[in-house]
């Protein structure tokens, strides 16, 4: 019951105000990940677009991570005026007025209408939470939340509907923004500290932190397609190890979201399969190999777009380097010393002999 009169009240506040313009990102909008001090990921991230660290320039993990449809800019004019940029538009994010009613902690499980929404606290995500465009592309949706945003590990989703774009959502984080386990989220994190995304978390839009860390692991990093664009999707990681277990995603941008994924021709390494809601590929590779496919996404207005994928190279059991186990040293000590024992008399003939 609490849920529903908070709609409702959404739904007032949304109707009444001014239709917003978009937060003007600047230079900051080529960025896929942008940092103030560090951006660091571990494992299977991809990065499609510029990322960027300034003032600082320390960058741990690319490679194995990979930056593609971009540039790596580390301390430069580049990234200094991307983080300039993304002051400027933080700070215009944060000083929209906001009608109220506050949001609640947890929005997981709420459909939420075009405007401007806030809680001076923190808010979470768990499970879906649905930005519905309600028929217009160019609807807006900013969130300024005044300390921490957290999504819930283990899938929890923003579901763009009703002609919602990624690229007209906006979250201005007071503090810092962390997305859990496998999250699927939408839109621009602008955070005033850092961005945590932990293990295959998939976003489409950016991960912008002003002063702080970017923190990645396995993660899909798309940055989102301008309004009125076509689906356009971006390929997985391109490597695995039999046995290991993997995690990645396809990202779709562009078109009218909700996507649906497959893939139209090739197929995925054994022991992987893709989930056609969110677009993640995940499981444990079972035979090593080259393998080709062709990335498809179907929007909710029925427009395609595919992307030949590959290949994703599956590398063999690695056996080389590694130690005996300690009991198959006890074993072999025990073989020679046996060995020893039995032929001691001969061993004494001949010591007596020299």
């Amino acid at each position: 019951m609490r849920k529903s009169a908070a709609l409702i009240l959404y739904a007032t506040f949304s109707v009444c105000m001014r239709a917003q313009l978009p937060v003007n990102l600047g230079s900051a909008a080529s960025f896929g990940v942008l940092a103030g001090s560090t951006v660091t990921s571990t494992g299977a991230t991809v990065v499609n677009g510029n990322l960027g660290i300034s003032p600082g320039s320390a960058l741990t993990g690319f490679p194995p991570g990979i930056v593609s449809g971009g540039s790596i800019h580390l301390a430069d004019a580049v990234a200094a005026q991307a983080e300039s940029d993304l002051t400027a538009a933080y700070v215009d994010a944060a000083g929209r007025a906001c009608p109220g009613p506050p949001l609640p902690g947890d929005i997981g499980g709420t459909t939420i209408l075009p405007g401007v929404y806030c809680n001076a606290s923190s808010v979470g995500i768990t499970g879906t939470v649905t930005l519905n465009g309600n028929g217009n592309p160019n609807a807006v949706f900013i969130f300024q939340i005044g300390s921490t945003l957290t999504t819930a590990a283990g899938n929890s989703m923003v579901k763009l509907i009703g002609g919602a774009v990624a690229s007209n959502v906006f979250w201005q984080v007071g503090s810092s923004a962390t997305l859990g386990t496998y999250t699927n989220f939408s839109g621009t994190i602008m955070a005033q500290a850092s961005i945590t995304a932990n293990t295959g978390a998939a976003l489409t839009g950016r991960a912008l932190a002003r002063v702080g860390a970017t923190t990645l692991a396995d993660n899909a990093v798309a940055m989102p397609a301008a309004p009125g664009a076509g689906p356009s999707v971006t390929c997985a990681y391109p490597s695995g190890q039999v046995g290991v277990v993997y995690s990645s995603s396809l990202v779709a941008t562009g078109g009218t979201p909700p996507y649906t994924y497959s893939i139209s021709a090739g197929s995925l390494p054994s022991g992987l399969t893709l989930n056609p809601s969110t677009g993640a590929i995940t499981g444990t590779p079972t035979a090593a190999g080259s393998f080709s496919y062709t990335a498809k996404v179907v929007d909710a207005a029925s427009a395609s777009a595919t992307s030949s994928c590959g290949p994703l190279i599956v590398a063999p059991v690695q056996v080389s380097g590694v130690p005996a186990p300690p009991s198959l040293i006890l074993v072999l000590i025990a073989l020679a010393l046996t060995s020893v024992y039995l032929n001691r008399e001969r061993l004494l003939r001949r010591l007596r002999r020299s």
